[in-house]
């Protein structure tokens, strides 16, 4: 699992990494509101199995980090306090939180109340899964690879899948090349590569190939990176 910790005390945040039952799960620790709000408005925020928030940050609420994350996203989310009333969590629940822990707690039950959570959400019927998307004219089919319009196809390699996945779903939003480069390449971004500049320009001949006008579906964001406009 890909799990986002936004929890501004240090000691926690350790013992939550150090404890933490499961090695092959990534966490990310944030420390701040400011930080917190920054990758819920990016795209980023739709590529973590699930979020752990406190909800008394030093900057600002958790609650309306709660509040900004459910306006994008159904992610698993569970809230985490020193202190509160039974009316408190009754509230963080209504407006979206899936769990609610209070301080002190065992890591090994958090990731367990996580992992139930996660699961959960991957069990869903398969209908909601999203495999066909569309640019434009242009079908794409995540799961067999295949762009397709008209009766005609074209092979995708899996990068060329995974960034045409990550823009459709980051439509009419920016999508940084630093996170483009992580999901397409499982790397971090260099400004001297320009890899991901190559797929894009390929992924872009072949929607026009097969239809003129999407190409135009991936628009370069100038000193950002790329986006996906719908026609």
């Amino acid at each position: 699992m890909d799990i986002l910790v936004i929890e501004d005390d240090p000691l926690i945040a350790e013992t939550i990494r150090i404890t933490w039952p499961v090695r092959s799960d990534r966490l990310r620790f944030l420390s701040t509101y400011k930080q917190a709000a920054h990758i819920v408005h990016s795209c980023e925020i739709d590529y973590f199995d699930g979020i752990v928030i406190d909800i008394n940050l030093p900057d600002g609420n958790g609650i309306e980090i709660l509040r900004a994350i459910r306006r994008n996203t159904n992610v698993p989310l569970i809230l985490i306090s020193g202190a509160g009333t039974g009316d408190s969590r009754a509230d963080a629940i209504d407006l979206g939180a899936d769990d609610y822990m209070m301080k002190p707690f065992h890591i090994r039950e958090l990731q367990a109340r996580m992992r139930r959570l996660v699961t959960h959400r991957s069990e869903r019927p398969v209908e909601q899964r999203k495999d066909l998307v569309s640019f434009g004219r242009v079908i794409c089919d995540l799961q067999r690879r295949v762009l397709a319009c008209s009766g005609s196809e074209m092979r995708l390699t899996d990068a060329e899948a995974r960034i045409i996945e990550a823009l459709y779903k980051n439509k009419n939003r920016n999508c940084s090349k630093s996170f483009l480069y992580k999901i397409a390449f499982f790397r971090e971004f260099d400004p001297y590569d320009k890899t991901l500049d190559v797929y894009v320009s390929r992924l872009r001949k072949k929607l026009k190939q097969l239809s003129e006008e999407s190409g135009s579906c991936i628009q370069t964001v100038r000193g950002s990176g790329y986006r996906y406009s719908e026609l």
